[in-house]
């Protein structure tokens, strides 16, 4: 099933397809309005060079201070690595602060740039200013070991102290994408499973239904024999037998074949219905038949009545059996 194949059983499907969007939006919307923004604080720091140029004189060079020798580019390097290592990090959340920071020291530049993230702006501001604070007393603590004069050292000054704060929704868009995709799978799945259950409903009903119709079909008995129950023939009403001595006539049971699951109802010379189900199968039963009397109806003999003639002059009659033939031909 490709793409198109899947839009157009959503679109067949739209009753199951549409209360999984309507679930999705909401639950996009819930997000939306529940998931907070985050905060990002941004602050800057330099490294001044030492205020006193004066020429060293022989006694502060066996002292010299190393880092005014490298720079103070190099020195912001090292503090930018010192800054952010996991033992710093966890520092400065032990503190209460935000540990998602960054100390940043851009190439031949002296000025560190601290960018930090927290929940509230507030919170991010704080954080970046107290990296400020971390890096103005790891730079007096380099220098410590070297004992310089007042103005001989490397200092600090902040240029931004965390007043630069922006919103950050990637948080909120990641969240919208996921429960955006999550739903869209799951209207898929649901649109899918659903319509192979329809599917499946479908075909069994139309099985029972064509099963039901056979069998009412099969309830339409066909006639396809009289027989004469009795010698009374099958006239309704009253004859004259052929001594003048009236006979009521019997009712006409007819042979009825059914096929499939009837219920079949046989009629007795009284008038009695005994009503019999019968099961799925060949179900045979007689059934009477009025037939309207008729005075000039010879006796009680139906106009199909069989008729038996004797045999004739046959071979096999043998010849008892031809001399009577012969004599009833006489007569």
């Amino acid at each position: 099933m490709d793409l198109w194949d899947l839009a157009k059983l959503m679109g067949r499907r739209w009753y199951l397809m549409a209360p999984m969007i309507i679930l999705t939006l909401a639950a996009t919307s819930w997000a939306l309005l529940t998931i907070k923004p985050d905060y990002t604080s941004t602050g800057q720091i330099m490294l001044i060079p030492p205020a006193d140029r004066t020429p060293l004189t022989p006694a502060e060079l066996q002292s010299t201070n190393t880092w005014v020798e490298v720079g103070e580019d190099i020195m912001a390097k090292a503090l930018s690595i010192s800054l952010n290592t996991n033992q710093t990090h966890k520092e400065i959340e032990g503190e209460g602060f935000s540990s998602s920071f960054e100390v940043a020291a851009e190439d031949r530049s002296s000025i560190l740039t601290v960018t930090a993230t927290a929940t509230t702006a507030a919170a991010a501001q704080a954080t970046v200013q107290r990296l400020q604070k971390q890096i103005t007393r790891e730079v007096d603590e380099m220098q410590a070991r070297y004992k310089p004069k007042a103005g001989r050292a490397i200092s600090t000054q902040v240029l931004d102290a965390g007043d630069t704060i922006e919103v950050v929704s990637s948080k909120v868009k990641r969240a919208a994408v996921v429960i955006i995709g999550v739903g869209l799978l799951l209207t898929a799945a649901v649109t899918i499973v659903g319509d192979n259950i329809l599917r499946r409903r479908a075909r069994a009903q139309a099985l029972r239904r064509q099963q039901a119709g056979d069998l009412e079909s099969g309830d339409d008995a066909d006639v396809i024999a009289d027989t004469d129950r009795s010698p009374g023939g099958r006239v309704n009403g009253t004859g004259k037998a052929a001594n003048g001595s009236e006979v009521v006539a019997k009712q006409d049971e007819t042979a009825v074949i059914t096929v499939g699951r009837i219920k079949s109802t046989v009629a007795s010379n009284n008038g009695n219905a005994n009503a019999n189900a019968a099961g799925p199968g060949l179900t045979v039963a007689y059934r009477q038949a009025e037939v309207a009397p008729d005075d000039d109806r010879r006796g009680v003999e139906p106009d199909d009545a069989t008729i038996i003639l004797p045999l004739g002059n046959t071979p096999w009659a043998g010849r008892e059996g031809r001399d009577k033939d012969a004599e009833a031909r006489n007569r």
